[in-house]
C-alpha cells in the first residue's frame, strides 16, 4: 500500500481507534526493511575496525556523487564545469574541489537539484523551521524517514530505550485546537507547546500520568517551561521517567540541569537538521561526534576555533545535498565538537497567560509568506508583539491582513501581533540579526548580548 495513503489514514483516524490499531501502525516502522537494515548496520558497527567504518563512508559518498552526476542536472553541470569525475573519486580530500551548496543556491536551483531517476518509495516536500531566516524547501526520499529513525532509535537504545516504550512529546505538529494527540507510529502522546500555561498545567500533568510514558521528548525550552510551571504549582509527576530526549534547539545548560534535577533523570541529545545531511551524537556533556554512516561532515574554517558545519548526506537521493554549508558552527574539542546552532532554547515570545512560544510554532513556509524576504519578532510585553517584515517588490498591502490571520491561527489567539513593513531589522550590539527579540522580564538579558 502507498506510504502516503497510510500516513493519511493514520493522521485522520479517530483517537480511540489509534490506540486499538497501535500495534499494527507501530509495526509499519519497527518492521520496515529500511529501518531494520540501518538499525542492524549500526549495531554491527560496534564490532568492526575504524578502518572498515571509513571504508564504508567512502563507498557511500562515492555512490552519492556518481548518482548525482548521472541523474541530477545541477551536479551534471557543476561537475563538468570544474572537471570533477566522481567515478575516479578515491579520497575524501577530493571533496574540496566541489564548491559549497548554500541555502540561496538550493532556492535558485530547486528544479535542477531534483533527481531524474525515480526513487524507491517515493518522496515528499520537507522544509526547515526558519529560525535563521525564511524556511528552506526541499525534497526528501520517503524511505529516509525510516533510515533516520534507525539512527535515532540506535542512539536511544544506549539510554535504555526499548521499542515498546512510550513518549510524552512537546512539539506543535498538526494539533490545531487540540491539547494533545496520539501518534501510534511512534507510541507518543504529542502535547501542544502553545497551550502550556499556569491555567492548563494540571491538565498536562494528569494526561501524562494517565499515559504513563517512559520518556519525555521534545524542545528543551518547552520541557523546561513545563517543569517550571509544575514547580510553581507544586505538582509532581507520579510517572517514573527513564530519561528525557531533547531535540531541535541549542542546549541551555541551566535549563538542562534544572529539568534533570526536577524529573530526577538524565537527558540525552543529538544534533541534526531537516535537510538530512548531518547527524551527531552527544558523547560527553556538550561534546558531539558526527556520524560517519549518516553522511560525510566537513568543517569549513570561519575564524579562531570556529568552523561552519558542511554536510553531504547519504539518506536522500531525490534531492542530494553535496557539501551543503549549514548556518551552524562547531568547535573542535579533542576528537569531538561543540555545536552552536541557530535555534535558541532560551528566547521566545510569551502569551497573555505566560504561554511560551518557540520559533518552531511559526510556519513561515506557507504561500501567504511568499513575498517576505526576512522577518523579526519583537516583544515588549506579554501577549503582544511586533512582527517586522522586509518584503520584496511584489508585496501588496492587502497581504498584511492575510499574514496576521495566519499567525493568529498558528498561535491560537494567545498573542496579538502588530505587523510593520520595515527597511532593516534590529541588530544586537555585536551586529547580529536575531529572529526573536523579547524585552519582557523572561528574556530581556538573553536578547541584549
Amino acid at each position: 500500500m502507498n506510504k502516503h495513503f497510510l500516513k493519511k489514514i493514520r493522521d485522520n483516524m479517530p483517537e480511540s481507534l489509534k490506540y486499538i490499531t497501535a500495534p499494527i501502525i507501530r509495526g509499519e516502522l519497527v518492521k520496515n526493511m529500511e529501518f531494520l537494515k540501518y538499525y542492524h548496520l549500526l549495531e554491527k558497527r560496534e564490532s568492526i575496525s575504524s578502518e572498515k567504518i571509513i571504508e564504508y563512508q567512502l563507498t557511500q559518498l562515492k555512490e552519492v556523487l556518481i548518482h548525482s552526476y548521472k541523474n541530477v542536472p545541477y551536479y551534471q553541470e557543476l561537475f563538468k564545469k570544474i572537471s570533477f569525475d566522481p567515478n575516479k573519486f578515491s579520497d575524501f580530500k577530493q571533496m574540496e574541489e566541489i564548491p559549497f551548496l548554500t541555502r540561496e543556491l538550493v532556492t535558485e536551483n530547486f528544479e535542477k537539484l531534483i533527481s531524474r531517476k525515480e526513487v524507491k518509495g517515493g518522496y515528499y516536500v520537507g522544509k526547515t523551521g526558519g529560525s535563521s531566516g525564511l524556511p528552506l524547501k526541499f525534497l526528501l526520499d520517503f524511505n529516509s524517514i525510516y533510515k533516520e529513525n534507525a539512527f535515532l532509535y540506535y542512539y536511544r537504545k544506549k539510554a535504555g530505550y526499548r521499542f515498546n516504550d512510550k513518549l510524552a512529546t512537546f512539539r506543535d505538529v498538526g494539533l490545531g485546537t487540540k491539547l494533545c494527540r496520539y501518534d501510534a507510529m511512534y507510541k507518543e502522546l504529542i502535547f501542544s507547546p502553545i497551550k502550556l500555561s499556569i491555567v492548563t498545567i494540571n491538565n498536562y500533568a494528569n494526561r501524562i500520568d494517565d499515559f504513563k510514558p517512559q520518556y519525555i521528548n521534545g524542545y528543551l525550552s518547552v520541557i523546561w517551561y513545563f517543569a517550571k510551571l509544575m514547580e510553581s504549582s507544586q505538582i509532581t509527576l507520579k510517572t517514573k521517567l527513564k530519561g528525557i530526549f531533547l531535540m531541535s534547539e541549542n542546549i541551555d545548560n541551566e535549563q538542562r540541569t534544572f529539568i534533570e534535577h526536577f524529573f530526577n533523570t538524565k537527558s540525552y541529545v543529538h544534533y541534526g537538521h531537516s535537510e538530512r545531511c548531518v547527524l551527531a551524537e552527544e558523547k560527553s556533556r556538550n561534546n558531539y561526534q558526527f556520524d560517519p554512516y549518516y553522511g560525510f561532515t566537513e568543517q569549513a574554517h570561519i575564524e579562531n576555533n570556529n568552523y561552519s558545519i558542511v554536510g553531504t548526506g547519504f539518506l536522500n537521493y531525490i534531492m542530494p545535498f553535496i557539501r551543503y554549508k549549514t548556518d551552524d558552527v562547531c568547535s573542535p574539542v579533542n576528537q569531538l565538537y561543540t555545536i552552536d546552532g541557530k535555534r535558541s532554547s532560551s528566547v521566545g515570545l510569551h502569551g497573555y497567560n505566560n504561554e511560551f512560544i518557540t520559533s518552531a510554532v511559526f510556519d513561515l513556509g506557507k504561500e501567504v509568506f511568499k513575498n517576505i524576504i526576512t522577518y523579526q519578532f519583537v516583544q515588549n510585553e506579554k501577549g503582544k508583539a511586533d512582527l517586522l517584515l522586509i518584503v520584496n517588490k511584489h508585496f501588496k498591502s492587502s497581504e498584511i491582513e492575510l499574514i496576521k490571520n495566519t499567525i493568529y491561527k498558528d498561535t491560537k489567539g494567545i498573542i496579538d501581533f502588530d505587523i510593520k513593513i520595515v527597511d532593516h531589522l534590529i541588530l544586537t550590539p555585536r551586529g547580529k540579526s536575531q529572529m526573536y527579540i523579547s524585552y519582557t522580564d523572561n528574556n530581556s538579558a538573553k536578547n541584549r548580548e
